[in-house]
């Protein structure tokens, strides 16, 4: 139904507010006067109306009647007679007598008193009568009329007047009556219905500009919800029809609010919906026309349901809308010629669209192919869709199938065009694509020239020729997509296509420029990454390694996938790796090593070989093993040499650097493996090994020499060194080596010569100082004492910082020993401990310093001689390690109180030394010696809250806090330190030592239950026996004792004495505390016997004391 009919329908059920007047009774001024009461009721009944609705008009305008009695003046004035039955018959409704008494009263008396009321008598019947030609006459003459009767209210005689001009289809004079005589309403209601009358007015005749202005003024006048409706409906209607269709939703969503009749409500909201359509707002337009569907009756009803379907369609509620087309053609009947219904075939039509959205494709299949068979527009379109339910289950077999047939069956189809491009596409889409005849049909389209998806044909046919290999003529489509469809969505595929077929067509230069400004033109593109491929490709292979990096970083980035991207990867960490970015180029060859690589949970190897895998395999080695990650160097390698399949020319470069990061990583028998290999592969001779050999074969008897020197095998070490030749790089490391090996073993004759042989020949050597000292070296082995006692103090003055100065320092002392030069030899053990006083030989040259000094074995003369030697020395630094030693010595003499002294003004003196921790242990084994066991504590404490303090050192210290704060109390304490200790040594020979003591201090730490639970842990190996287990067992029974659980504690004394004969006094102890516990539970004659059998049979243990004192007290009491 168009909105034209809809608008008129409208108009033809009466828009107007004017009736006839069924009755209007006559007054004048002073009667209405006299009866005041019964007005001022009529006037509340007026004000309580809320709107002028037609009929409501003329019950206002009737409201004043009023029956008269006509005595009450007729005997004063005899021309009132006539009047009076003139009145009466219009009170009565002989609306025809009232006329003629009216009429012969006017002629008789035109200037009496009443003549006024008179006339408007005579014009209300003729509006009574309907002769409103007749009436409007005697309604203008009223208001034409100077000094018109007060007790007549002109503004009814403007409304009535208006009226009549209605009835007598003279619209345009009465607007023009309203319009004129609008200032002079001054009665709001009447104001009112003036203004909706002209709304009215102008809302028939079309004049939509009026229509807004009147209805504007409507709005602002404060009509009824009734008259708000009306003239909201007809702005929006306005509104709509001069396509002003926002400012139309807005009028008309307000009728909704309104509390009105629910005419309006649905009309309004059916106007509402399709302006929201109009405007594409398919979510506004639905609740629209849900709001109007139930006020609707027959066609209209129908046409708002399927347009409610449709509305919920595009919204994509399918279920709702395939119930809304549903209910739509349940209704929909033909007409009485047999002509359907308009929306039959749409309906079901989007039915089966809605079944396709909702992915049920065999009910969609079903529908379609209902609705496929006709000639009809739709029928074409079914097949299109009946088509597409199959390409999207990607059965595009079946797709071309239905497609095919439909365009031999729809050739003149206004959608023939839809169904070819669709056929091209799913020929396109089939697992072995039909591009030829994807380009006929795309020509098809093509030549009509009247499809709305032209770009798309001509992109898609470029493609097909591309993939046909006809690069030119895709070029050339290419080019005419780009010239004739420049702000294309698929402008960027055909700027690729393009530089793909230029690529193809070897024009490099011209495909580079094209692929730049195809990314430049189009940065989120997908074929963006397949074009910074192809720039990536060209930069490498012309070794512009930076430029190259500038396409392939950011697209691997993307993770692009396809076989044109699989050797991205590769590419991207070749790039950095041959520009020395080693951390780089890791991950890219990783993910390219990934994914042709794998390794189960068994390390067994899947390695499937291809381009550049060898490549990434030795160049991700070496980039590991620049990081220092030796470990995944080795790995990578480990799969290169061991597991790639066929041949490779990288496995001398691989199997060397094998064997040299095995090395490194201390695993010999891998890196023997690889290096002996490369000997026997070396020895083959065979290609492609032998092409790379020459250049790792110096590197592989330099790591052979490593790996046997290591081994101990020192006579083949040096043999492997020496065949590393003399102009290499590590030539001069292999000779050291080599030498180094001689000495290993033994064999100090040649290497007494050999190491004079490199001072000559390896002049600027970079370990030179190392080449001297063990010149001295080999030459002390031969006794050689003099040259030795040279070449050391050679090391020591040309390289006080050589990291053999500290032994070169040392074996000359034994040097100058060895030639009866003590004192010289205790200058150089001096040197040597204010020098490098963080040396592993500072013990050593203290104690050999004190046997300088002292007869072996003299405790007290070595003591008096540290104390002498203290004594002299002025550098401060110096005397720490001497104070050191002499307490020690102290200590062990067992001059404990000396000792702890000592240590602990050292403490004091060096609070920064090195070795603070040492001392602090040290003064408070001291005290624990002296049983001054809180001071020995804090000594503990303090060392083992240091950092750095030496793994052993630390271990020990751990122990002793533990045992002191037990022994002083701090049960507390003493159960945290021993849980920290047996947290970080869980190797210590001190740990069932730590698990007793923890158990201990949570038992004198009130917490029986927990210490069962600690002691349990020292018994849970039967095999271990000892006298942990003895005190874990003996203890758990005190616990229960404790906790007055005395059949448990029992059982525990009882296990100790019969399953530890190895540790009488505690079975003694057992055997007392069973007494003791019935003691406790009153059983005192058992008791008495468990004491004698402690005297009995453990007389010599100290619990037999105890129990005699249970037994002589028990006879006392």
């Amino acid at each position: 139904m168009s909105y034209n009919n809809f608008r008129y329908l409208v108009v033809a059920k009466n828009w107007f507010f004017f009736h006839s007047v069924k009755s209007f009774k006559l007054t004048d001024i002073k009667i209405v006067n006299l009866r005041k009461p019964r007005t001022n009721k009529i006037i509340k009944i007026l004000r309580s109306m809320g709107s002028f609705h037609p009929k409501r008009l003329n019950y206002l305008l009737m409201a004043l009647t009023l029956t008269i009695p006509s005595n009450i003046l007729a005997a004063e004035d005899p021309a009132l007679d006539q009047y009076f039955v003139a009145n009466a018959a219009y009170n009565r409704k002989l609306y025809p007598v009232a006329v003629t008494q009216f009429q012969t009263f006017l002629q008789k008396h035109s200037n009496h008193p009443k003549a006024d009321l008179a006339r408007r008598g005579l014009a209300l019947s003729q509006y009574a009568l309907k002769q409103y030609d007749k009436a409007m006459p005697e309604f203008a003459a009223l208001l034409a009329k100077p000094g018109l009767d007060k007790t007549i209210d002109k503004e009814r005689l403007i409304m009535l007047q208006g009226q009549c001009m209605l009835f007598s289809a003279k619209k345009d004079e009465a607007r023009n009556l309203f319009i004129a005589q609008l200032n002079n309403l001054k009665n709001p209601k009447f104001k009112t219905a003036a203004l909706a009358a002209i709304c009215d007015i102008s809302f028939g005749k079309s004049e939509w500009d009026k229509v807004l202005e009147w209805t504007n003024k409507l709005s602002a006048s404060k009509p009824s919800p009734d008259q708000a409706a009306r003239g909201l409906y007809q702005q929006g209607y306005a509104f709509y029809q001069t396509d002003k269709t926002s400012e139309a939703t807005v009028s008309l969503s307000k009728v909704a609010q309104l509390q009105t009749v629910p005419e309006w409500k649905t009309r309004a909201a059916f106007l509402l919906g399709e302006c929201h359509t109009l405007l594409k707002e398919f979510d506004k337009a639905e609740p629209a026309y849900a709001a109007a569907l139930p006020g609707m009756k027959g066609n209209d009803a129908l046409e708002c349901q399927y347009r409610l379907g449709f509305t919920r369609f595009l919204l994509s509620k399918f279920e709702p809308a395939t119930l809304d087309f549903e209910a739509y053609l349940k209704e929909a009947k033909p007409d009485a010629e047999g002509k359907p219904a308009p929306h039959v075939e749409e309906s079901r039509f989007y039915i089966a669209r809605s079944f396709l959205e909702r992915e049920d494709y065999n009910q969609a299949n079903q529908k379609f192919s209902q609705i496929s068979g006709g000639k009809s527009l739709i029928a074409a379109k079914a097949n299109l869709w009946w088509a597409r339910v199959f390409s999207r289950q990607n059965q595009f077999q079946r797709s071309t199938q239905i497609l095919v047939d439909a365009i031999k069956r729809f050739p003149n189809s206004p959608i023939i065009d839809d169904i070819e491009f669709d056929y091209a596409n799913a020929l396109i889409s089939l697992k072995s694509p039909d591009w030829k005849l994807a380009s006929d049909a795309l020509s098809h389209v093509e030549r009509r020239g009247k499809f709305g998806q032209m770009p798309e044909v001509i992109a898609q046919r470029s493609t097909c020729l591309h993939k046909l290999k006809d690069y030119n003529n895709s070029l050339r489509l290419a080019d005419s997509f780009i010239a004739r469809f420049k702000d294309h969505s698929l402008l960027g595929d055909s700027r690729y296509m393009k530089a793909e077929n230029l690529f193809l067509l070897n024009r490099s230069d011209e495909s580079a420029k094209a692929y730049t400004e195809f990314i430049k033109a189009h940065k989120d593109h997908t074929s963006v990454p397949a074009a910074q491929l192809r720039i990536a490709q060209v930069h490498h292979l012309a070794k512009r390694w930076a430029e190259a990096l500038k396409s392939a970083q950011p697209l691997l980035a993307k993770k692009p996938e396809g076989k044109l991207f699989a050797q991205l990867s590769f590419l991207v960490g070749d790039c950095y790796f041959r520009q020395d970015k080693w951390k780089e180029s890791i991950k890219p060859f990783e993910d390219f090593i990934n994914e042709r690589v794998q390794i189960n949970e068994k390390q067994q190897y899947k390695v499937t070989a291809g381009p550049n895998l060898d490549t990434a395999l030795i160049q991700v080695a070496v980039a590991y093993d620049r990081i220092e990650d030796k470990a995944k160097a080795l790995g990578h390698l480990r799969t290169l040499a061991n597991h790639y399949p066929g041949t490779t020319p990288h496995l001398p470069l691989a199997l060397t650097e094998q064997g040299r990061l095995s090395f490194q990583t201390e695993d010999l028998k891998t890196a023997r493996s690889a290096l002996e290999r490369f000997i026997n592969e070396d020895k083959a001779n065979k290609d492609p090994f032998r092409a790379g050999a020459q250049q790792q074969r110096p590197r592989v008897m330099y790591y052979l020499g490593w790996v046997n020197a290591t081994e101990e095998k020192h006579v083949q070490a040096a043999d492997y060194f020496s065949q590393v030749p003399r102009n290499h790089p590590l030539a001069s490391d292999a000779a050291l080596q080599q030498g180094i090996a001689l000495i290993n073993a033994e064999n100090f004759e040649i290497a007494s010569k050999h190491f004079p042989q490199m001072l000559n020949q390896f002049r600027e050597h970079e370990k030179l100082s190392l080449v001297v000292y063990y010149s001295g070296l080999s030459a002390s082995k031969q006794k050689d004492w003099n040259n030795a006692a040279n070449y050391f103090k050679r090391v020591t003055d040309n390289y006080p910082k050589s990291e053999f100065a500290d032994q070169a320092l040392y074996e000359w002392a034994w040097a100058e020993r060895a030639r009866k030069r003590d004192k010289e030899a205790v200058v150089l053990y001096e040197k040597l401990l204010a020098t490098h006083p963080k040396s592993q030989l500072i013990v050593k040259v203290q104690s050999e310093l004190a046997e300088l000094n002292l007869d072996s074995g003299a405790q007290e003369k070595v003591i008096a001689q540290l104390t002498s030697t203290l004594k002299g020395m002025k550098d401060d630094n110096l005397k720490e390690p001497i104070r050191i030693q002499l307490a020690s010595a102290h200590f062990k003499k067992a001059d404990y109180e000396i000792a702890a002294g000592m240590f602990e003004k050292l403490i004091v003196e060096y609070p920064e030394s090195k070795l603070l921790a040492s001392m602090l242990f040290q003064a408070g084994e001291a005290r624990f010696k002296l049983k001054e066991t809180v001071t020995a504590r804090d000594h503990f404490a303090a060392s083992a809250k240091l950092s750095g303090i030496d793994a052993t050192l630390a271990e020990t210290v751990i122990m002793r806090l533990g045992e002191t704060q037990s022994l002083t109390g701090q049960h507390n304490e003493a159960s945290q330190t021993y849980r920290n200790f047996l947290n970080r040594y869980k190797e210590s020979k001190w740990i069932r030592n730590a698990q007793f003591g923890l158990a201990y201090a949570l038992e004198n730490n009130n917490n029986p239950q927990g210490a069962i639970s600690e002691y349990q842990k020292l018994l849970s190996d039967p095999k271990i026996i000892d006298l942990w287990t003895v005190r874990s067992r003996f203890q758990t029974g005190e616990c229960f004792f404790n906790m007055q659980n005395y059949e448990k504690a029992i059982a525990e004394f009882v296990n100790v004495e019969i399953n530890f004969k190895k540790y009488p006094s505690w079975q003694a102890k057992s055997v007392l505390e069973i007494g003791r516990v019935l003691l406790a539970q009153d059983k005192r004659e058992e008791a008495i016997q468990r004491f004698k059998d402690v005297i009995n049979k453990y007389s010599k243990e100290k619990a037999a004391i105890v129990a005699r004192q249970y037994l002589d007290e028990l006879r006392t009491n």
